[in-house]
């Protein structure tokens, strides 16, 4: 018995593009890049409820009970009787963290430095990551064709393709703060924070000075240019100051493993610290806001089209000629089959 295969020979190159009906064929899509960023934040507050419930149902307690054994390692691995805390004791996650006692408050990292948390959340992040990076693959894009039409000073188009690899970089070292455990090597869990505290804010400079220099015009904050520049320029000072503050803090617990000391002074607020406001709003400025700057700039923006094609052709077998297979041992009979 003789096994016969129909040939199917690999598209080749600089042919029309047809397929075996001869029309031409494609996939075509349009999205918005604001649209994705709106997208990463949701992603970014869904996991963030999700680290917050299993650190209630799971963490909270574990730490509370303390190793049954007495164990020493992991997050049982500190002394520290000033702080109420004592080697191999279980502790209060509220006012006995690790991050309590280094910064003097627990931030929204926090929910996610134990385990079971740690190991639950790293597989919800990926959403917030890919998401984020996808945005800044469209800006990108869209960028590319704003100074293809004329949109955009030459400066602009520069600095864009300055900061883009960074901030690439940048979003998707996050992720180490998973790898790196805080009640371990508080230095390199930090740093992968302050590298998306950076992002963040040179994609707020961006897009900012992209309004500008595009001269774009939002109706629903005026009719004249002036008022979406206005508050454009509002945010991104607001947002400079804040990192301003946010990024020092950051990059000296980098530096020194533990809170700077203006962090840990009391503030204005009963019961916090002066770097836990500066958190908030810092957290106010660049997770909460640019939500809504996101969808409200995806709903205004004309979207970016992607049309995916292939230059496929079909060879019937009478045109096959000199391109049939050579004579030999055939393919089933060096694997053994019986043909």
């Amino acid at each position: 018995m003789t096994t016969s295969y129909a040939p199917k020979l690999r598209p080749a190159a600089n042919r029309t593009r047809t397929s075996s009906a001869g029309t031409s064929t494609a996939i075509t899509f349009s999205v918005t890049s604001e649209r994705w960023r709106f997208i990463a934040y949701l992603f970014f507050w869904g996991m963030s409820i999700f680290a917050i419930t299993m650190s209630k149902i799971f963490v909270v307690p574990m730490l509370a009970a303390g190793p049954a054994d007495g164990d020493t390692c992991g997050p049982f691995n500190r002394d520290a009787p000033d702080f109420g805390v004592h080697l191999g004791e279980g502790f209060d996650f509220k006012t006995q963290s690790h991050l309590m006692q280094l910064f003097g408050f627990n931030n929204i990292c926090s929910n996610w430095d134990y385990s079971p948390s740690r190991e639950s959340t790293a597989m919800v992040y990926p959403l917030f990551e890919y998401s984020l990076i996808v945005y800044l693959c469209l800006d990108f894009m869209a960028t590319a064709i704003a100074h293809q039409r004329g949109e955009l000073d030459e400066w602009f188009w520069k600095a864009s393709k300055i900061i883009f690899p960074i901030t690439i970089v940048l979003c998707s070292q996050f992720r180490m703060i998973f790898v790196c455990l805080a009640y371990e090597n508080v230095k390199s869990h930090t740093a992968g924070f302050l590298g998306l505290q950076i992002a963040l804010m040179l994609v707020a400079v961006q897009n900012t000075l992209f309004v500008w220099d595009a001269n774009i015009k939002y109706e629903q904050l005026g009719s004249d240019i002036k008022y979406t520049r206005r508050a454009a320029l509002a945010y991104l000072i607001g947002d400079l100051i804040i990192c301003s503050f946010k990024i020092t803090a950051t990059i000296y617990v980098v530096r020194y493993g533990h809170g700077a000391p203006w962090t840990l002074a009391p503030s204005f607020i009963p019961g916090k610290r002066v770097g836990q406001v500066v958190d908030i709003i810092w957290m106010i400025f660049n997770a909460v806001i640019p939500l809504f700057i996101a969808n409200f700039r995806s709903k205004n923006e004309v979207p970016l089209t992607f049309t995916v094609t292939q230059n496929a052709v079909y060879v019937d077998d009478e045109t096959v000629g000199e391109r049939a297979p050579l004579t030999g041992n055939t393919f089933q009979q060096i694997l053994g089959f019986r043909v």
